[in-house]
């Protein structure tokens, strides 16, 4: 059974759940790198960097919500080939 993320890429529910733990995984990398590292200089005044930790954290709440939604649509798609 495959299901196509974004109407682009098709997954098996195990290459999706092995996809997302890789990408959750290297975002709570980032996360703490971003906890972690403080900008000096010229970095400070960029928000983009000033603000990291809050962009990787958004960017961590939609991967969850991402993943949930996509474990559901398999588990509907389970339950109607049933």
């Amino acid at each position: 059974m495959r299901i196509k993320a974004y109407g682009l890429v098709e997954f098996t529910k195990s290459g999706y759940v092995k996809t997302q733990a890789v990408v959750l995984t290297l975002t709570v990398v980032l996360l703490i790198f971003a906890l972690l590292w403080q900008p000096t200089g010229m970095w400070a005044a960029n928000p983009v960097f000033g603000f990291l930790e809050w962009w990787v954290l958004l960017v961590l709440i939609a991967e969850v919500a991402e993943t949930a939604i996509m474990l559901l649509k398999f588990k509907e798609k389970e339950a109607a080939l049933r």
